[in-house]
């Protein structure tokens, strides 16, 4: 072993124990009893708060990539032009910068008799799934938007100067040329806008702490709310059945991701 390792290999073991071992703890005592934990994936109502997190965090996520890719190729390749595109690639940043919490309140306070849209007043957005997606998109779209800008600045603009050349049209360009180029990255950018959409808490305990849309969703928790619910309804131990069962399935959804993108990045042979 190279001595010039160790300082790397301790670093890697303390960022490891640091960051595993809080998980492996609740796993641990969530397997002690792995006949409640069954009942937990069993029951209808962490399969419902499942359903809904997964459909409102896969819709956000779809809907930052439709607007978002196009956005990101813009500001790649400098389309907005001078400081507007300095402004414009912080304002689609901050939500990464401001507290979900706040976000959560903007957007109860946006959808409020007081707010200044009178069109957003006439929505339901507050325990709903539109509010659920609202905020879920809010707080995931930036990652789509960062990450697609820096994978897109780096395609060699040759290619669309040649598409441009033989008369396509720069949209026609774009997604013709440049998506099916960056596909494996364009995929990779929508599944970790999911996960973090997925791990939302902070926004949607105030716009959507309970979703009502019938006849899809009637009072059912969104899966990050469900476990704070029981936490503080009945406390720490009920909490812990449905904080594990929420934990397996998060890391299921990594396997699931790691996958897809060792799918996408292999070489392609012949």
């Amino acid at each position: 072993m190279d001595n010039g390792y160790l300082p790397f290999y301790f670093s890697v073991v303390i960022l490891l124990i640091l960051l595993v071992a809080p998980l492996a703890t609740l796993i641990y005592m969530g397997l002690a009893d792995p006949l409640n934990l069954l009942s937990i994936f069993t029951n209808s109502q962490f399969t419902q708060s499942l359903t809904l997190t997964f459909t409102g965090a896969m819709t956000a996520a779809a809907l930052g990539l439709l607007l978002g890719a196009p956005v990101a190729y813009a500001l790649a390749r400098g389309m907005v032009p001078g400081w507007a595109n300095r402004v414009t690639s912080a304002l689609l940043s901050s939500p990464i910068t401001i507290p979900h919490t706040v976000v959560g309140l903007a957007i109860l306070i946006m959808a409020s008799p007081l707010s200044p849209i009178p069109l957003v007043r006439r929505l339901p957005i507050v325990n709903s799934l539109l509010g659920l997606v609202l905020a879920y998109f809010i707080v995931s779209s930036p990652i789509t938007v960062g990450s697609l800008v820096q994978v897109f600045e780096r395609i060699d603009p040759v290619y669309e100067d040649v598409g441009l050349a033989i008369g396509m049209s720069r949209m026609r360009v774009f997604t013709k040329l440049i998506l099916p180029m960056t596909i494996g990255e364009v995929v990779e950018s929508y599944l970790l806008a999911w996960a973090r959409a997925i791990s939302e808490f902070g926004s949607i305990a105030l716009v959507a702490y309970y979703v009502i849309t019938p006849p899809l969703f009637n009072y059912v928790y969104p899966t990050s709310v469900l476990v704070w619910y029981y936490y503080e309804t009945y406390g720490l131990e009920p909490a812990l059945s449905y904080a594990a069962a929420t934990l397996l399935v998060s890391l299921v959804v990594l396997v699931i991701m790691e996958a897809v993108r060792h799918y996408l990045n292999r070489p392609i042979n012949g």
